[in-house]
């Protein structure tokens, strides 16, 4: 977020921000602003959704009902943010349900992007840094990087794949063979 004034006039130029807090984010925080323009990414500005709990709910419920069945689930995530709020949701769940299915991310960018967030933990939201005193929350107990060997292993498990748009690298490969 950009916030610039030139005399009387300013205006603040942003791209994509969310004001609601996410697992591991706090919501975006600025100054009260008062801009003579605002410059903003709009996407989803109209779209009204359920509550983010009821998201959760209905994707827990899902991936659970489908490894509990013996199925795989391909998650295609953006290699940063939502995969590491996905990975938070998922690795607390099978802590607090004793689910024996491997999860998965893909190695490389998520991998790093992971590493990063276990480094600057400093940037993630308050209840985060709270837990961090006990342990990192990014040092997943249940999921491990990805390797293209177990594509074919037999089972159940999860994988978050990039990229998230499934217009090519692993997660298109692996949608393609399962």
């Amino acid at each position: 977020m950009f916030y610039v004034r030139v005399g009387q006039q300013s205006f603040v130029y942003t791209g994509d921000y969310n004001m609601t807090p996410d697992r591991h984010l706090g919501s975006a925080n600025c100054d009260r602003l008062r801009p003579d323009l605002l410059i903003t990414e709009s996407t989803y500005a109209t779209t009204i959704r359920d509550s983010k709990r009821c998201r959760e709910r209905d994707l827990l419920r899902q991936v659970s009902e489908c490894v509990r069945e013996g199925g795989k689930v391909l998650i295609p995530v953006f290699a940063l943010g939502r995969a590491q709020e996905l990975c938070l949701l998922l690795d607390a769940f099978w802590e607090r349900t004793g689910l024996d299915v491997p999860i998965y991310f893909s190695a490389g960018l998520t991998e790093r992007a992971n590493w990063y967030y276990k480094m600057f933990i400093g940037w993630t939201n308050q209840k985060i840094k709270n837990t961090f005193v006990k342990r990192n929350v990014f040092d997943f107990v249940h999921i491990r990087p990805f390797d293209r060997a177990l594509v074919d292993t037999p089972g159940p498990m999860v994988l978050f794949a990039t990229p998230g748009m499934l217009h090519g690298g692993l997660s298109s490969d692996v949608f393609k063979r399962w």
